[in-house]
């Protein structure tokens, strides 16, 4: 072969590897492209999803507060009616007092029916009088007992004057044995 001819085959086959890398980086650039789009759409899709659910958040609670002014309103239409009826149909009692005053005062009597200051619950047992010792003393709940054994002087001698006396539990019975 001339060398030529070598040139001539090693450039052909140059082209062709370069092809083939080059259809290989398009194809693997390809799909990741098809993946980033298809992972755009989900998200875009995701992103349309909780706007739709925020704005039906929304609605519920704005339905909600109009039909819990609507009650409101249809309480106090009814508590007028009532007042009304019951001071025009019945007599005044209590010193010509209307009956519709003695109702108002009462709602307001409900209304404010409510502490100024509330105080928090008590971490702790009261005492019944003030000379009983409280959950927290060392000696609550427990009785004095007086000693009627003189203390000991030496413990390791009475340790050893107990096991040198044979206990009534510790003896074998020569039956059993």
């Amino acid at each position: 072969m001339e060398p030529n001819q070598l040139l001539l085959i090693c450039s052909i086959l140059s082209l062709f590897v370069g092809a083939a890398i080059g259809a290989l980086i398009t194809l693997r650039m390809s799909d990741a492209q098809d993946k980033n789009k298809e992972l755009e759409k989900h998200l875009h899709q995701k992103q349309d999803e909780l706007k739709q659910y925020q704005h039906e958040v929304t609605e519920h609670f704005v339905e909600t507060s109009t039909m819990l002014n609507q009650l409101a309103e249809t309480y106090r239409d009814l508590h007028n009616h009532l007042a009304t009826g019951a001071n025009g149909l019945t007599t005044p009692v209590n010193n010509n007092e209307p009956i519709i005053k003695r109702l108002n005062d009462k709602v307001s009597i409900e209304e404010s029916s409510e502490p100024d200051t509330v105080q928090p619950p008590l971490d702790y047992a009261p005492r019944a009088t003030p000379f009983d010792k409280g959950a927290l003393n060392e000696d609550y709940g427990l009785e004095k007992v007086k000693l009627t054994e003189e203390p000991i002087e030496n413990i390791a001698d009475a340790i050893a004057a107990n096991a040198a006396t044979p206990s009534s539990d510790t003896q074998k019975d020569p039956q059993n044995a």
